[in-house]
């Protein structure tokens, strides 16, 4: 792993592999569509001049073949998408076109660039849609709503380009990041810690307070992508679930932030106008086999430490 390119590497999980990596590797080429200030590369203390940081669009295939041909990669993380479920429903064309357009761009670059030697592609645990749980990786793909369609099609689309092509691409099905350094607030723990910080009412949508959850602390995931990338020939072609395996209803994880940060402060249920599943959960057995990768932050650890983040950060 010597010149990588990062797809959506100003955002979380982006920022952590960057900032995870940055001394390691010869380059590191990070693709957006806004060079923003409040970055959680920023947030992290990321040295931005040790990164090329490129102003453009993965649903430029011109200017994704450019980029291939500059920097030459060898390692792509292709983590950009229209992740917000609430900015997928209202805007469909503009949820495929990111989430699975802007993969083929990038999977077709590889494929005729050639070189490439690891390619991971973020699919999530909504390609599942509301099948059985645990989800476990040889489940069909049964999204429904606009975001969890555009997952369960990207990580089809990803693995075909290894059995008809040989592009060597490895998928994640991540369920819940959180961590230090999150600026995407329109999540449940970031959005919550803020509110509570700043001693206002945490929220839950109506209907959600008994939806189960998993979170994975935004550390074992790094963690889990690049053992990933190391075992590459073992795990190409391949689809990983990646979980901590603790398992919350979003009830439960409000009032554990509540206790941990010694609030009196009670929920607010809000109204919501979006489809959500209501129990997601994975069995990650598959990926502790192959690269021999396991979490090793509980929640309570990952929110205490997260907490910490926030409040230096804001």
């Amino acid at each position: 792993m010597q010149n990588v390119l990062i797809t959506g590497g100003t955002g979380f999980l982006g920022s952590h592999i960057t900032k995870r990596i940055i001394d390691s590797v010869e380059s590191i080429t990070i693709v957006t569509t806004s060079i923003r200030q409040q970055t959680t590369l920023k947030a992290l203390g990321v040295d931005i001049d040790k990164i090329n940081l490129v102003k453009g669009d993965v649903r430029d295939f011109d200017f994704i073949k450019l980029l291939f041909n500059e920097y030459e990669f060898d390692t792509v993380f292709h983590l950009g998408a229209l992740s917000e479920v609430k900015k997928c429903q209202p805007d469909p064309k503009l949820a495929f076109d990111i989430n699975v357009g802007g993969t083929v761009n990038i999977l077709e670059a590889c494929r005729m660039y050639g070189k490439v030697k690891a390619v991971v592609v973020s699919s999530s645990d909504k390609a599942y849609g509301s099948g059985e749980v645990p989800y476990v990786e040889g489940q069909s793909l049964n999204g429904v709503g606009t975001y969890e369609v555009s997952k369960s099609a990207t990580d089809l689309i990803a693995r075909s380009f290894y059995s008809n092509y040989g592009v060597p691409v490895v998928v994640t099905r991540c369920s819940n990041l959180y961590g230090g350094g999150d600026m995407n607030f329109s999540r449940v723990i970031p959005n919550n810690i803020r509110k509570i910080l700043n001693d206002e009412r945490p929220m839950i949508w109506k209907g959600s307070e008994k939806s189960t959850r998993e979170f994975l602390y935004i550390d074992d995931a790094v963690d889990a992508y690049l053992s990933l990338v190391n075992n590459i020939d073992k795990t190409k072609g391949e689809a990983y679930n990646v979980g901590s395996g603790e398992i919350f209803t979003i009830e439960e994880l409000l009032n554990g932030l509540l206790d941990t940060m010694k609030s009196d402060l009670d929920i607010e249920y809000v109204e919501k106008d979006f489809p959500e599943i209501s129990h997601q959960y994975l069995d990650s057995s598959k990926i502790k086999r192959h690269t021999e990768w396991t979490p090793e932050t509980s929640l309570l650890v990952g929110l205490v430490k997260s907490i910490e983040s926030y409040k230096e950060i804001l």
